[in-house]
């Protein structure tokens, strides 16, 4: 199952924290969820009080630049003047009374014609990241200092993370966004032309029995990027806000390990531990027995278990590239 929809934290789902921390600040009615069809049918499981036609269904994944394109196409013709917030549901954001007034500080950015970006603050020189670095502030009225966007960096070497770090004025592009919808259909237009023009076709169909198949015939159309590297990357009014809201991104085994375990040995349902430490065990229903092991993930799923050396957890990769050649889609 998707990780967004799995109650890895807590009680609730990382797609149902998602919503929950927003409501204070943004009514349920205009909450849109943009995923695949096969997803369609967990998110009403897990959202149940979302309008049936809330759900922006993009029909294959052609990057986030064309799934975010879908939603705008759908928000333009309801309000062209209306500031989003674009969130991805599979982060921990630990803070999230700091997480709403960054918020509103971003809408006093968008509102003032700006394409506003979230810019973590970083916790270690991380070269798992993307980079914002942070210019000027910019005078706009608002709860958290706004910046103008100086540049973006791509995931750096070690060295160079070392080096934004202890400069400052560095940022984690968590791909979190605020924008107006008009400002960034704009965008659109400008930079990525081909999606601009199956956004058109989508409002234009939108609400009458041709949207479906105008979707399919489009789609295809559709520039395959992220809204980084499509828009963000390229605009010249992009600003960032510095964001220190316990943000994490639940990218790995080992980094819900961190999130969760803090470097103890943890697991889902209990654990006798002689002698180990840094274990993270995700074995749901099962106790699990550590002696003389240090940093390892263990996951069991039921029809196969994972035992993974910490810092190479993300190498569950090549698990996965192996089992499909051998034809083992039964495990994936």
């Amino acid at each position: 199952m998707p990780k967004q929809f799995l109650d890895l934290i807590g009680p609730r789902s990382l797609l149902q924290d998602t919503v929950e921390r927003i409501l204070e600040i943004v009514p349920r009615e205009r909450i849109l969820v943009v995923a695949p069809p096969e997803h369609r049918a967990l998110i009403h499981e897990q959202l149940p009080e979302l309008a049936a036609d809330h759900v922006v269904v993009e029909p294959y994944p052609r990057g986030n630049a064309a799934a975010i394109g879908l939603a705008m196409a759908a928000l333009g013709d309801l309000d062209p003047e209306a500031v989003v917030a674009v969130l991805p549901s599979d982060h921990v954001v630990a803070r999230p009374e700091r997480f709403r007034s960054v918020l509103l500080a971003a809408t006093a950015a968008a509102e003032a014609g700006n394409i506003v970006t979230l810019g973590i603050e970083p916790e270690r020189p991380d070269p798992g990241f993307g980079y914002i670095e942070a210019g000027e502030v910019l005078p706009i009225p608002a709860p958290v200092p706004v910046h103008a966007v100086k540049r973006f960096i791509e995931k750096p070497e070690r060295e160079a993370a070392e080096r934004m770090l202890a400069a400052g004025g560095h940022y984690w592009n968590a791909g979190m966004f605020v924008w107006q919808v008009g400002t960034v259909i704009e965008a659109y237009r400008e930079h990525l032309p081909r999606t601009a023009g199956a956004m058109a076709a989508l409002s234009e169909a939108r609400g009458t029995p041709r949207y479906e198949a105008v979707l399919a015939e489009v789609w295809e159309e559709t520039d395959r990027t992220t809204i980084d590297y499509g828009i963000a990357e390229k605009a010249k009014n992009v600003a960032v806000v510095p964001a220190d809201i316990g943000w994490q991104d639940v990218g790995s085994w080992e980094r819900l390990a961190r999130i969760v375990a803090r470097g103890h040995t943890w697991s889902a349902d209990g654990h006798i531990s002689v002698d180990s430490e840094g274990v993270y065990a995700w074995a749901p229903g099962k106790l699990v027995a550590l002696v003389g092991v240090a940093d390892l993930i263990v996951v069991d799923t039921g029809d196969a278990i994972l035992v993974a050396a910490r810092e190479r957890a993300e190498e569950v990769k090549a698990v996965v590239d192996r089992l499909r050649a051998e034809g083992r889609e039964d495990l994936l």
